[in-house]
């Protein structure tokens, strides 16, 4: 699909300009992103899973004051294992390898500070504050370097991981728009199971930034098909979705998108950050919710309305 920046073609710097302990860190983080493709394409879905990155190399935890469980913290854990199963339904998915705490591919590629663009931009308070494209801080206090990457550390890291990650998803909604006229692609997350005050949030939030990234009528079905499995759901509070859902939503072109962010409480212990017993059911009913979503959106079902 156009796109207004030239994902994938940014030129690598020279090894000169990118400091050796970066590279190290970079070499250890390729592949940086891993597509699961279907035995046969069901219908125009594609799946997306950009924080549930789970590697840290020594040399890049060695750069961080935080331990490796704080780091971790700020990953989607498990999103990619939730939602696997709706490959052998037909559908690709894309997971990015690297933790967001390195490089955010729900960002801008622009959303940097002053001194790291390549150009002069405006810098957004998510910039300024830290958990841009390219992060030092994680939320709003903690951060994350003992010293601060520098501006060709952090142009490194988005032509290594960044461009080539949306390059990629890039071509799967490419893919599936030819294949079958149009895309919706789920871009998949997850949330702390409570708000900041205390109260408990749904089990899934559906974002799509307030009906501009799809159409209703595929809001409300996957809405009704998650409730169906058992979940409670809400529409665009407390998210609506990030960049991917804002610049890849062209539902007047035949793109959707949803951002699907799926309350970590329900399967994720918050002290050990491992599995809970019920991650297995949470993970079998969201294979049937995705499932029925793929298949009322196969060319024969789409036929039959």
């Amino acid at each position: 699909m156009p796109s207004p920046f030239p994902f994938g073609s940014v030129s690598k710097p020279s090894p000169g300009e990118t400091r050796p302990a970066e590279q190290r860190i970079l070499d250890a983080m390729q592949p940086g992103h891993l597509i699961e493709r279907p035995s046969r394409l069901a219908a125009g879905v594609v799946l997306a899973s950009p924080h549930s990155g789970d590697l840290y190399p020594e040399a890049f935890q060695a750069t961080s004051v935080l331990t490796l469980a704080q780091l971790r913290r700020n990953e989607d854990l498990f999103v990619d294992q939730l939602v696997g199963p709706a490959v052998d339904a037909g559908a690709p998915l894309i997971k990015a390898l690297f933790p967001r705490c390195y490089v955010d591919v729900n960002r801008a590629p622009d959303e940097l500070p002053q001194d790291w663009a390549t150009s002069p931009v405006e810098e957004t308070a998510r910039a300024k504050g830290g958990i841009g494209v390219v992060p030092t801080h994680i939320g709003d206090r903690m951060p994350i370097y003992r010293k601060v990457p520098t501006r060709a550390d952090a142009q490194a890291r988005l032509s290594a991981l960044y461009h080539p990650y949306h390059a990629a998803l890039s071509a799967l909604i490419d893919d599936a728009k030819e294949h079958f006229g149009q895309a919706l692609l789920l871009d998949c997350h997850s949330m702390p199971g409570f708000a900041p005050m205390g109260s408990r949030r749904p089990d899934i939030v559906l974002g799509d930034r307030f009906g501009q990234a799809c159409q209703s009528e595929t809001l409300a079905e996957l809405r009704c098909l998650m409730q169906d499995a058992g979940f409670s759901v809400a529409i665009n509070y407390p998210y609506a979705g990030g960049f991917v859902t804002d610049h890849y939503g062209r539902p007047d072109e035949a793109v959707e998108v949803i951002q699907i962010e799926i309350n970590r409480d329900l399967y994720v212990n918050p002290v050990t950050l491992r599995p809970k017993k019920s991650f297995n059911d949470v993970r079998k009913r969201l294979a049937r919710a995705l499932r029925q979503m793929i298949q009322h959106r196969a060319p024969d079902a789409l036929a039959a309305q």
